[in-house]
């Protein structure tokens, strides 16, 4: 009887260890599988605020393709999921058009509406790519480019989910 309880508690304990490292392993497969498989592009970005005391150098960064015309939108839109398709325009990608259905082919990323800016007729998306960490030290030097406009951020995409991977000064 003791074996058998021994046998139970211990059973327990792998369960309650592997438990929370399934999830943590889960939770790693669609970003991971998105920088191994997704398809790499580029995004004209600028950055807003280049420290934090707490988390060392990071770039907040504010891309283009945040700000949607109204134009792009077919269907009314109000805090909530949304497609955005993209499209090449030079090196960069910029936005095609927006929907609440995703798309059955091209480069998309899916983001959620935040408003309609009522003065100019824009709608920020966001993508939760806003938030890059750098080396510690370097952060100011980014800082320094995007007030040059020169940010560019590459992102790999992968069935509109987008990870970003790095973030430099461009030309």
């Amino acid at each position: 009887m003791n074996r058998g309880l021994m046998a139970n508690k211990k059973r327990n304990f792998i369960i309650a260890v592997a438990i929370p490292v399934l999830i943590l392993l889960g939770m790693m497969i669609k970003p991971a599988a998105t920088v191994v498989y997704g398809q790499e592009i580029l995004l004209e970005t600028k950055a807003v605020d280049p420290t934090d005391l707490f988390r060392g150098d990071y770039v907040y960064l504010n891309f283009k393709i945040a700000d949607v015309p109204k134009s792009k939108v077919s269907v009314p839109v109000d805090q909530e999921d949304v497609y955005v398709s993209l499209k090449p325009e030079g090196k960069y990608y910029v936005v095609d058009s927006v929907s609440l259905d995703e798309p059955e082919q091209g480069i998309y990323l899916k983001g959620r509406v935040y408003g309609l800016d009522p003065g100019s007729e824009v709608y920020y998306v966001d993508y939760s790519l806003d938030k890059y960490f750098v080396e510690q030290g370097t952060g100011k030097d980014l800082e320094t480019g995007s007030q040059r406009g020169k940010l560019v951020g590459t992102v790999k995409v992968l069935n509109g989910y987008g990870v970003l991977t790095e973030v430099v000064e461009g030309e």
